[in-house]
């Protein structure tokens, strides 16, 4: 558990330039304190938070999804064959 503790915390915790501090706050949304309670969510988390949020978000939900990436001109067909479509940008 320390282990990945440490590899997760390696990777948000990255050298950053200077210049690119400010940059990473306005592109990330996220403000130093945000960042700073994330780390300590982390390093507080136990093995028992880790089942509990195992078995909330990925045993227990029945929720399938689909991502169809592709051309607009195929959009009648996923329609017709029942498919509940949402358009994100692109063509």
């Amino acid at each position: 558990m320390e282990e990945a503790k440490i590899s997760i915390l390696s990777k948000i915790d990255a050298p950053t330039a200077p210049g690119s501090r400010g940059l990473g706050e306005f592109l990330g949304g996220f403000t130093q304190e945000e960042e700073q309670a994330y780390r300590e969510g982390i390093l507080s988390g136990t093995r028992e938070d880790i089942i509990d949020v195992t078995q909330r978000y990925l045993l227990d939900n029945n929720i399938v999804s689909n991502v169809v990436v592709g051309s607009s001109s195929h959009v009648k067909d996923f329609e017709k064959a029942g498919f509940a479509l949402h358009h994100f940008g692109g063509e």
